[in-house]
């Protein structure tokens, strides 16, 4: 059976290597809302896909919509229902959530969204909204369901835990865990709360992009880039998991847009463009200025194609050579080996052995600290704006961004089509204006597979709910 790797959704501290200036004080900052709430509505961004959902919200206000209105707005095509079919979904919906409103905005990219709405007269359900659209061209709707949502992610044997009993529960989801729960001091160090195995290393999944992330964000300060500067969608970057995939060959999307999409729907094309655009040599760099416990165990760090050759490429004895290798030795392996093979399009081997111990590694204090990093960065640059709007794209779960000024998120998994989820990973960082921010990481790795995301989705959110009340 083939293997099927995916790569979904569902800090410093003061020192500095070669060349590479970072900030140096943790100040009490503005703490920006990503789409604030203003006068009963969310503040979203123009793009694609908000402009479409302006629309569906007014349909839901309206009796009735017509079929040419939903040919106009729908790839019926790749939505795989006829308009008549659709129809029928807006008028079930409409009658499920009458005059819906926004109740939670969950993720915002250009291209795709997940929202909470409610029937402003019986708030004892809420819908669970995904869109999705097309970016370039009529950027019609390709995707759209609604599902009920009764409040919470919570297990009820998990709604009451401590937090000590929450992590407890965390260690038995998989053969190796990493938690931490910490709050960001005043000099940018990440103070435990409550930890578990926090300075082991473990695998990231696409926790690794902040990484590239933070690189961008140097590049910026070097004046390599600019967060509006144009990046054209090329064959030789698409990778497996990439959503803009669809989009014609030469569509331009902004650097700012590259980021977003990386991190908020942790788009693999997107990240590989990222990845390409600001270069390994300059993330290698900041990765090693970053104080983290095992800088070597990320770099050189692998773009998504590079790191999915590792699993499909190569035979297995091949592989371990590289992931046992030492960093010449990787270095020369990525150069001759990896690198002329281009797109992963082929799938010769599965070694899905090395899911765990063969791609990015990090612990959960390598992660609170890169946070600790991209939250110093000045006020007001494009550096910390590049931060605020990529990672604050996506929350991941209901009922998180609604209790904090600034809430980022990153997670991953990588899962076997023979042994389902082998990494799972969440990372949070939240924070109210005049607090420093907390920051929780979760991450469960299993060499045999089979981790529950569920449980591990509620036990992450009673951890969630337990720092909202610190």
């Amino acid at each position: 059976m083939k293997l099927i790797i995916t790569l979904i959704l569902l800090s410093l501290l003061n020192t500095a290597s070669a060349g590479v200036i970072f900030a140096q004080s943790f100040e009490q900052k503005i703490v920006p809302k990503q789409f604030p709430y203003i006068n009963g509505e969310y503040q979203l961004p123009d793009n694609p896909v908000t402009n479409q959902l302006q629309w569906i919200m007014q349909q839901l206000s309206q009796n009735d919509t017509s079929l040419s209105e939903i040919n106009n707005h729908f790839d019926l095509a790749t939505f795989g229902q006829t308009a008549e079919q659709v129809q029928a979904f807006i008028e079930s919906v409409r009658a499920d959530y009458p005059n819906a409103i926004i109740t939670d905005v969950i993720m915002v990219t250009p291209i795709k969204l997940t929202i909470l709405i409610a029937d402003p007269q019986d708030m004892s359900k809420f819908g669970f909204f995904n869109l999705g659209t097309e970016y370039s061209g009529q950027q019609r709707i390709k995707s759209w369901s609604v599902g009920d949502f009764f409040g919470s992610v919570q297990y009820p044997n998990d709604q009451n835990l401590t937090m000590d009993q929450a992590a407890n529960k965390f260690e038995t989801l998989a053969a190796e865990t990493g938690l931490l729960v910490a709050q960001i001091d005043d000099n940018g160090i990440c103070q435990p709360i409550a930890e578990r195995s926090s300075s082991q290393l473990r695998a990231t999944a696409s926790i690794f992009k902040i990484w590239v992330l933070a690189a961008a964000a140097e590049a910026w300060r070097l004046g390599d880039i600019e967060l509006d500067q144009l990046i054209t969608l090329v064959s030789s970057e698409l990778a497996l998991g990439g959503s803009i995939n669809s989009e014609p060959l030469g569509t331009q999307f902004t650097l700012l847009e590259i980021a977003t999409l990386m991190l908020g729907i942790s788009d693999n094309t997107a990240t590989d463009l990222l990845h390409e655009t600001v270069g390994r040599d300059l993330i290698n760099q900041v990765i090693h200025g970053l104080n983290l416990i095992n800088p070597e165990a990320l770099t050189p760090l692998l773009s998504i194609n590079e790191q999915f050759h590792l699993f499909f490429s190569f035979n297995l004895n091949e592989a371990l050579s590289y992931v046992n290798g030492t960093e010449a030795f990787q270095e020369n392996f990525l150069t001759t080996e990896i690198e002329p093979l281009g797109p992963v399009t082929s799938y010769p081997f599965n070694n899905d052995s090395i899911l765990v111990s063969g791609s990015w590694q990090a612990s959960p204090l390598d992660v609170c600290q890169t946070y600790a990093h991209l939250v110093d960065l000045p006020e007001g640059s494009d550096q910390l704006l590049l931060a605020d709007v990529a990672l604050g794209a996506g929350v991941a779960l209901p009922n998180v961004r609604n209790a904090w000024d600034r809430t980022w998120y990153k997670g991953g998994s990588l899962v076997s089509g023979v042994t389902g989820y082998n990494v799972l990973t969440h990372a949070w960082l939240l924070q109210n204006q005049g607090e420093n921010p907390y920051v929780v990481v979760a991450m469960t790795n299993d060499s045999t597979g089979g981790i529950d995301i569920f449980r591990v989705q509620s036990i992450a959110g009673r951890i969630l709910e337990l720092v909202s009340e610190l």
